[in-house]
Protein backbone atom coordinates (compact mmCIF):
# COMPACT_ATOMS: atom_id res chain seq x y z
CA UNK A 1 0.00 0.00 0.00
CA UNK A 2 2.80 2.44 0.91
CA UNK A 3 4.62 1.74 -2.37
CA UNK A 4 1.41 2.50 -4.29
CA UNK A 5 0.72 5.66 -2.27
CA UNK A 6 4.19 7.17 -2.74
CA UNK A 7 5.45 5.90 -6.09
CA UNK A 8 4.52 6.35 -9.72
CA UNK A 9 3.13 3.12 -11.21
CA UNK A 10 4.73 3.61 -14.65
CA UNK A 11 8.26 4.66 -13.72
CA UNK A 12 8.63 3.41 -10.16
CA UNK A 13 9.91 6.85 -9.15
CA UNK A 14 8.60 8.81 -6.20
CA UNK A 15 5.30 10.51 -6.99
CA UNK A 16 4.12 14.07 -6.38
CA UNK A 17 2.96 13.26 -2.86
CA UNK A 18 6.36 11.91 -1.76
CA UNK A 19 8.16 14.71 -3.58
CA UNK A 20 6.16 17.38 -1.74
CA UNK A 21 6.81 15.67 1.61
CA UNK A 22 10.53 15.46 0.80
CA UNK A 23 10.57 19.12 -0.27
CA UNK A 24 8.87 20.16 2.99
CA UNK A 25 11.61 18.34 4.92
CA UNK A 26 14.34 19.98 2.81
CA UNK A 27 12.86 23.44 3.26
CA UNK A 28 12.75 23.01 7.04
CA UNK A 29 16.33 21.71 7.14
CA UNK A 30 17.67 24.46 4.85
CA UNK A 31 15.97 27.19 6.81
CA UNK A 32 17.06 25.79 10.17
CA UNK A 33 20.68 24.84 9.40
CA UNK A 34 21.54 27.01 6.40
CA UNK A 35 21.93 24.03 4.04
CA UNK A 36 21.11 24.50 0.40
CA UNK A 37 18.92 22.52 -1.92
CA UNK A 38 18.10 23.02 -5.58
CA UNK A 39 14.61 22.23 -6.87
CA UNK A 40 14.61 21.20 -10.54
CA UNK A 41 11.56 20.79 -12.73
CA UNK A 42 11.90 18.74 -15.91
CA UNK A 43 9.32 18.82 -18.72
CA UNK A 44 9.56 16.28 -21.54
CA UNK A 45 9.67 17.89 -24.98
CA UNK A 46 7.27 16.71 -27.71
CA UNK A 47 5.60 13.93 -25.70
CA UNK A 48 2.18 14.80 -27.12
CA UNK A 49 3.52 14.47 -30.67
CA UNK A 50 5.06 11.08 -29.85
CA UNK A 51 1.79 9.90 -28.28
CA UNK A 52 -0.28 11.20 -31.21
CA UNK A 53 1.95 9.72 -33.90
CA UNK A 54 3.06 6.45 -32.31
CA UNK A 55 0.64 5.74 -29.47
CA UNK A 56 0.71 6.07 -25.72
CA UNK A 57 2.70 2.88 -25.19
CA UNK A 58 5.63 4.47 -27.05
CA UNK A 59 5.21 7.68 -25.07
CA UNK A 60 5.18 5.63 -21.88
CA UNK A 61 8.39 3.88 -22.95
CA UNK A 62 9.97 7.30 -23.52
CA UNK A 63 8.92 8.41 -20.02
CA UNK A 64 10.36 5.24 -18.51
CA UNK A 65 13.67 5.75 -20.31
CA UNK A 66 13.87 9.39 -19.23
CA UNK A 67 13.19 8.35 -15.63
CA UNK A 68 16.00 5.78 -15.85
CA UNK A 69 18.42 8.45 -17.05
CA UNK A 70 17.41 10.81 -14.24
CA UNK A 71 17.62 8.11 -11.59
CA UNK A 72 20.94 6.87 -12.91
CA UNK A 73 22.58 10.28 -12.61
CA UNK A 74 21.69 11.44 -9.12
CA UNK A 75 23.19 10.70 -5.75
CA UNK A 76 21.43 8.46 -3.23
CA UNK A 77 20.74 11.52 -1.06
CA UNK A 78 18.88 13.26 -3.91
CA UNK A 79 15.24 12.81 -4.85
CA UNK A 80 13.77 12.28 -8.32
CA UNK A 81 10.02 12.09 -8.84
CA UNK A 82 7.41 12.00 -11.56
CA UNK A 83 5.03 14.75 -10.51
CA UNK A 84 2.70 14.79 -13.50
CA UNK A 85 2.12 13.31 -16.94
CA UNK A 86 5.33 14.52 -18.55
CA UNK A 87 6.82 16.42 -15.62
CA UNK A 88 9.57 15.30 -13.29
CA UNK A 89 11.20 17.01 -10.32
CA UNK A 90 14.50 16.63 -8.52
CA UNK A 91 15.89 17.76 -5.19
CA UNK A 92 19.65 18.16 -5.25
CA UNK A 93 21.36 18.87 -1.94
CA UNK A 94 24.48 20.91 -1.30
CA UNK A 95 25.32 22.02 -4.82
CA UNK A 96 26.13 25.58 -5.80
CA UNK A 97 24.71 27.34 -8.87
CA UNK A 98 27.57 26.30 -11.15
CA UNK A 99 27.26 22.67 -10.07
CA UNK A 100 23.51 22.70 -10.70
CA UNK A 101 24.02 24.27 -14.13
CA UNK A 102 26.64 21.60 -14.92
CA UNK A 103 24.23 18.86 -13.79
CA UNK A 104 21.48 20.27 -16.01
CA UNK A 105 23.83 20.51 -19.00
CA UNK A 106 24.94 16.92 -18.37
CA UNK A 107 21.35 15.62 -18.17
CA UNK A 108 20.31 17.50 -21.32
CA UNK A 109 23.31 16.00 -23.12
CA UNK A 110 22.29 12.52 -21.95
CA UNK A 111 18.81 13.09 -23.36
CA UNK A 112 20.15 14.39 -26.69
CA UNK A 113 22.48 11.41 -27.02
CA UNK A 114 19.77 8.89 -26.21
CA UNK A 115 19.08 6.62 -29.14
CA UNK A 116 15.35 6.12 -28.59
CA UNK A 117 14.16 4.08 -31.57
CA UNK A 118 10.66 2.93 -32.42
CA UNK A 119 9.77 1.01 -35.56
CA UNK A 120 13.25 1.62 -36.97
CA UNK A 121 13.04 5.39 -36.56
CA UNK A 122 14.88 7.51 -33.99
CA UNK A 123 12.36 9.57 -32.06
CA UNK A 124 13.04 12.99 -30.58
CA UNK A 125 14.17 12.78 -27.00
CA UNK A 126 14.58 15.93 -25.01
CA UNK A 127 13.44 17.97 -22.07
CA UNK A 128 13.49 21.44 -20.62
CA UNK A 129 14.82 21.97 -17.11
CA UNK A 130 14.40 24.91 -14.78
CA UNK A 131 15.54 25.32 -11.20
CA UNK A 132 15.60 27.45 -8.09
CA UNK A 133 17.21 27.23 -4.66
CA UNK A 134 15.50 27.05 -1.29
CA UNK A 135 15.60 30.47 0.34
CA UNK A 136 15.15 31.59 3.93
CA UNK A 137 11.47 32.48 3.57
CA UNK A 138 10.38 30.01 0.91
CA UNK A 139 7.36 27.75 1.13
CA UNK A 140 6.91 24.44 -0.61
CA UNK A 141 4.24 25.89 -2.89
CA UNK A 142 6.33 28.95 -3.70
CA UNK A 143 9.37 26.81 -4.58
CA UNK A 144 7.33 24.57 -6.84
CA UNK A 145 5.87 27.62 -8.55
CA UNK A 146 9.33 29.21 -9.03
CA UNK A 147 10.86 25.98 -10.37
CA UNK A 148 7.92 25.54 -12.74
CA UNK A 149 8.29 29.13 -14.00
CA UNK A 150 12.03 28.59 -14.49
CA UNK A 151 11.30 25.44 -16.48
CA UNK A 152 8.92 27.33 -18.77
CA UNK A 153 11.55 30.04 -19.28
CA UNK A 154 14.06 27.33 -20.24
CA UNK A 155 11.50 25.84 -22.63
CA UNK A 156 10.90 29.25 -24.26
CA UNK A 157 14.65 29.90 -24.58
CA UNK A 158 15.24 26.56 -26.32
CA UNK A 159 12.74 27.32 -29.11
Amino acid sequence: MKQHAYHDALTGLSNRRLFVESLQDRVARCQRYGDNCAVLFVDVDNLKAVNDEHGHSVGDALLVRLSEILKGHIRTSDVVARIGGDEFALLLDNLNGDQVADKIDFLLEQFRNENFVYDGKKLPFGASIGYCFVGPRDTTEGLMSRADAAMYRAKDESR
